[in-house]
């Protein structure tokens, strides 16, 4: 039960770190409430708490939902997502642009 506590409590703050890397730069660093990805199985949106997860990805599309809304997307071709217990994202990808 105490692996679960964790989950049920409401988060303190509703803002995840996003980290997205391509082989040639960082393309994104910095806050965001939602990120929206395909993976093979299916479409995933990463909330704040999300449970540890690492599946790959596929394109087209990143899509990551600022504070206030602002939408920045992010073109890869596949990749990976890593999200950590402590509301970090990570996200590898190849071939990608802004």
């Amino acid at each position: 039960m105490v692996f679960y506590e964790h989950y049920l409590r409401p988060p303190k703050n509703h803002i995840m770190k996003i980290s997205i890397y391509s082989i040639q730069n960082t393309l994104f660093e910095g806050e965001a409430e939602k990120v929206i990805a395909n993976t093979s199985l299916g479409q995933i949106t990463v909330l704040n708490d999300h449970l540890p997860l690492i599946s790959d990805l596929k394109g087209p599309t990143i899509e990551i939902v600022g504070k206030d809304n602002t939408k920045n997307i992010i073109n890869i071709s596949s990749g990976f997502i890593e999200v950590k217990p402590n509301s970090e994202v990570v996200i590898l990808s190849d071939k990608s642009s802004i």
